[in-house]
């Protein structure tokens, strides 16, 4: 039973228009479904010397405190371990700024039900709040050091371990986090796991007008006939790009008439052009910003969507896809929320398949496999949205983390 007009406090750096992938869009939408519950939520995030400090709409406030730079003064007493940030020092004194600020407007805020720290970037700020106002902590872990980097930084690693041994319980975004979690020692009674969800409504083949569809394969060149594999993320090793442009040359032989559309920015961006060029108009690489609605107009383009990732602890480009009825190849090696969202060819109701990620021969044998049979492909892009309307929705996602809440509070009184 959820308790009535709860007050809960989160910290995230990453709130609207503050977004740079899944935290962010996670927090905004569990934020508003929560709050049109009747609970009321305070975020607590970064400013950007803009936007007004405090807000409030709907239920949601808003504090953003924009911290001042403190480098000068505190340098001297950095250890060399610290030091080897390198620019990223100027970062972590804004951090450390930004959590001591959230921590002093959220006392005078309160008193709150629970504090929610959205990944390790909130953690100071709400563990200080844990200690000195004796409210319940929860983590709510999105992703983790040891699986972002490939040369993790120790100090990251465990503020993240002891987070989650303080916190009084840990949330995750797919069970292969909770592996994740309890690999590096939490006890596994202590995880949940609660999905992210998708609006159904916005995200769907009914949404999109055929006037803005003909247009966009104006723009790309694409013609009748044409098969078109889509693209989306952040163009950074971690996302698989590369081996994706790697296993082009095998999909071309056996579908001379496909078309790759990468969508996304990063530090990969160059590479990912010279990579794309002796593959001339079989890929296109789009680094524009796009706004929601010409994000689900690209999805509707698109025959089939590719997420090579390889290391997705959940995958929110894998949900919007599939809401838009749309197959995708996955990577399903280490941990990978996306093999959660997408079901293989061997399962009851396919949506798409799991392939290597670190293998081009095995992404270009699972998008010839899909676009091999016109006809499954469109029925496994059903069966993702049916999935999507059943698990991975806002409602439900409100409703199961309000009860893990609850739980959290009541053992506490």
């Amino acid at each position: 039973m959820v308790a009535d007009n709860m007050k809960i406090a989160y910290f995230s750096l990453e709130f609207p228009p503050r977004v740079f992938g899944g935290l962010g869009v996670y927090a905004d939408y569990i934020s508003k479904e929560i709050a049109s519950l009747g609970h009321k939520i305070s975020v607590f995030t970064l400013g950007d010397g803009v936007l007004k400090r405090r807000q409030t709409r709907r239920g949601i406030t808003v504090f953003r405190d924009m911290p001042e730079p403190m480098r000068d003064g505190w340098e001297p007493f950095l250890s060399s371990r610290t030091l080897a940030w390198g620019d990223g020092v100027n970062f972590l004194f804004d951090l450390m700024s930004y959590n001591q600020l959230a921590a002093a407007s959220l006392r005078d805020d309160g008193p709150f039900d629970l504090c929610v720290a959205h990944d390790w970037l909130g953690l100071p700020g709400a563990m200080a709040a844990k200690r000195s106002d004796r409210m319940p902590l929860i983590y709510h872990v999105h992703s983790l050091e040891v699986g972002r980097e490939s040369a993790p930084n120790q100090q990251i690693v465990d503020l993240e371990i002891k987070g989650a041994h303080l916190a009084d319980g840990v949330i995750t975004v797919s069970l292969a986090m909770k592996e994740q979690l309890a690999s590096l020692g939490i006890p596994k009674d202590k995880i949940q796991v609660c999905y992210h969800g998708v609006e159904t409504d916005v995200f769907s083949p009914s949404a999109t007008k055929p006037r803005r569809l003909q247009k966009l394969r104006e723009t790309y060149g694409i013609e009748d006939g044409d098969e078109v594999i889509l693209f989306v993320g952040r163009l950074e090793p971690v996302k698989g790009v590369i081996p994706l442009l790697e296993a082009m040359p095998g999909v071309l032989k056996e579908h001379p008439r496909a078309k790759l559309l990468v969508v996304g920015k990063g530090t990969l961006e160059e590479q990912v052009r010279s990579m794309a060029e002796p593959l001339g108009d079989s890929v296109k690489v789009v680094t524009d910003f796009l706004d929601l609605e010409t994000k689900i107009h690209h999805y509707a383009l698109a025959d089939l969507c590719v997420f090579p990732s390889f290391y997705e602890p959940f995958g929110i480009v894998g949900v919007e896809a599939a809401a838009m009825e749309k197959p995708a190849v996955v990577g399903s090696s280490g941990v990978s929320g996306l093999r959660e969202i997408v079901d293989n060819p061997t399962s009851e109701r396919p949506s798409g398949v799991h392939v290597n990620p670190h293998d081009p021969g095995d992404i270009a044998w699972g998008i010839n496999l899909v676009l091999e049979d016109q006809d499954r492909m469109r029925e496994w892009g059903k069966n993702g949205r049916a999935k999507c309307l059943d698990l991975f929705n806002w409602p439900r996602a409100a409703k199961e983390t309000l009860e893990i809440y609850e739980k959290v509070i009541s053992s506490r009184r």
